[in-house]
């Protein structure tokens, strides 16, 4: 049976899998493999990709470890979800952000087959606040939603979390599973990009639940761009480039559309040739539980961060020697860096990416993934 279930999962050549319930990733050693993680997944995010995908990519090329990645849309009844995982035969499950149907039969058959179930979240998914939009506040506040995580969370051997802020903002709902956090979440990468653009560009990066972040520092965007008539201005993905500073300053911002993938969009961010890019956030509960993903994105690609107060980027900018800065100083540490001379800002983009390459290693996220997992006994 499981043989074949894994022929009826194989991708196409086009990519697309022939099967009704059909994953986001299947490797084809999967039956072989003496680790078999099955995830299941809230969708198709960028979260499974670099907490699991990468991480573990070393290990399941040598066939040792394999992957099934599949998302809450696909599972339509509960018998879809005992079908699935009883003609899989994983030796662990992973519920990433998971809230849809069959999160009982999920418990029950981790428990019934003796093997580990953790859930896993780095965000707090129990109270997202309204300013992320009235969707995702109505998807994550439907009371079948927040049953369905609180019964994986209750049920899991572990519950895995992307930040220590996060891991104490669990602490208060009190489920009886072990909780850890995790030192890494988003990884450098293993080619960073060393080379410094000297255009006087800068930008932001993020979704579209990022636009109050984005708004608290347009009006030190616009200061950047009055004091230097040569400074031009991006923004990248799903954020909205403010109808307002398309009218002030025309040619001089562009909005560049999202990628289609969390790969697409990492060489998208390497091809952007931003001297500058900017990581603002509001301070809130649920903003304070983030990881310091947009600073390791922006390192990794060449570009000069620039950074919010509080604990989000604190330890990363312990390591790095960045400073956070404070709201009323943006426009100051923009212009700073645009302007500072190119072999002086070369060389701090250089030990920042040093340093994160030391700390924020894929090998070190490999290692912390395959302990979590226990993938090493």
């Amino acid at each position: 049976m499981l043989r074949r279930i894994a022929r009826m999962f194989r991708p196409t050549p086009q990519g697309q899998s022939t099967s009704k319930i059909s994953p986001l990733i299947f490797d084809r050693h999967f039956s072989d493999a003496r680790h078999r993680v099955v995830i299941m997944a809230d969708g198709a995010g960028a979260t499974q990709r670099i907490s699991f995908d990468l991480p573990l990519t070393l290990r399941r090329q040598t066939g040792e470890v394999a992957l099934a990645l599949f998302e809450e849309s696909v599972i339509s009844t509960p018998q879809d979800m005992r079908t699935l995982l009883s003609s899989l035969h994983p030796t662990i499950v992973v519920a990433s952000r998971y809230g849809g149907v069959g999160s009982k039969e999920v418990v029950a058959y981790c428990h019934s087959a003796g093997i580990s179930l953790v859930s896993h979240f780095d965000d707090d998914l129990f109270d997202v606040p309204l300013s992320l939009g009235k969707a995702k506040y109505d998807r994550y506040h439907d009371p079948i939603r927040l049953q369905s995580m609180r019964a994986l969370c209750e049920g899991a051997s572990l519950i895995y979390l992307s930040t220590e802020e996060l891991k104490r903002r669990f602490n208060r709902y009190d489920f009886r599973s072990e909780a850890i956090a995790g030192e890494i979440y988003c990884p450098a990468s293993n080619d960073i990009k060393r080379e410094l653009s000297d255009k006087l560009l800068f930008g932001y990066m993020g979704t579209a639940g990022h636009a109050e972040d984005l708004a608290q520092v347009l009006p030190s965007i616009e200061h950047v761009l009055d004091r230097l008539p040569e400074a031009r201005f991006e923004t990248f993905g799903s954020i909205k480039m403010p109808p307002e500073m398309v009218r002030k300053y025309g040619s001089r911002v562009r909005a560049i559309p999202p990628t289609a993938d969390y790969n697409g969009f990492l060489a998208r961010m390497r091809e952007l040739d931003w001297k500058v890019g900017l990581a603002p956030l509001v301070r809130n509960p649920f903003n304070d539980c983030k990881a310091n993903t947009k600073f390791i994105e922006y390192a990794s690609s060449g570009v000069l961060p620039v950074l919010s107060t509080g604990p989000v980027y604190a330890r990363i900018c312990g390591i790095t020697g960045l400073p956070q800065t404070e709201n009323e100083t943006w426009s100051e540490r923009i212009i700073e860096l645009l302007s500072m001379p190119q072999s002086q800002a070369a060389s701090l983009l250089q030990n920042v990416q040093d340093r994160i390459a030391e700390f924020y290693s894929l090998a070190r996220l490999e290692d912390q993934v395959v302990r979590v997992l226990r993938l090493h006994v």
